[in-house]
């Protein structure tokens, strides 16, 4: 039985580890730079964080690595379309702060469009769900219209047999009487 390390990493650093590392990928940094910038937060080697991020956390953010991808390539964009303004400091700070909320807003944005995607998705299966289940619904009924035909066939020949078997019966016993007058007859 091995005992455990006394570094062993937490659910806690791990997900510290997680957001210094997508953080630096949403601003355009190297993972080299998140592993010093987190190991410094955690108190480890940038080469351990390294480690623990290749080895274990990064599979289990895949979908987070792709949105801050995605962020960063929306960041550059915007940053490339900008046009340096000629004016007094002042408004390049206010222009700037307003930049600031401006991505945010698009990060927002995002967000709500890829939810609303989401929700689209979700409404168009509920859709054919509730097609699919209108149309076993009329199976249903269809096949309840045969059975109840079928019941009253099979109502009909029941009937239709007991009077033959009365019928059979009758005959029998006439064909037994006769013979038994032939009997009493002859001898």
């Amino acid at each position: 039985m091995t005992a455990a390390r006394q570094d062993a990493w937490t659910a806690d650093e791990d997900l510290v580890l997680a957001e210094i590392v997508l953080a630096h990928i949403r601003d355009g940094s190297t993972q080299l730079q998140a592993f010093e910038a987190a190991g410094r937060k955690l108190k480890r080697t940038a080469a351990a964080c390294g480690f623990r991020w290749n080895s274990n956390i990064r599979k289990q953010y895949k979908e987070a690595i792709d949105l801050a991808k995605k962020q960063k390539k929306e960041k550059k964009k915007e940053v490339t379309q900008e046009v340096v303004p000629t004016v007094n400091p002042s408004v390049l700070v206010k222009e700037s702060v307003e930049a600031e909320v401006n991505e945010q807003e698009v990060v927002s944005i995002s967000d709500a469009l890829q939810y609303i995607k989401r929700i689209e998705t979700e409404l168009e299966n509920i859709s054919n769900y509730k097609k699919e289940n209108a149309k076993l619904r009329n199976k249903i009924d269809e096949l309840n219209d045969e059975n109840a035909k079928v019941l009253k066939s099979l109502d009909n020949l029941t009937e239709e047999y007991n009077m033959l078997k009365d019928e059979y019966n009758s005959l029998i016993n006439v064909l037994n009487k006769a013979r038994k007058m032939a009997e009493d007859f002859s001898a």
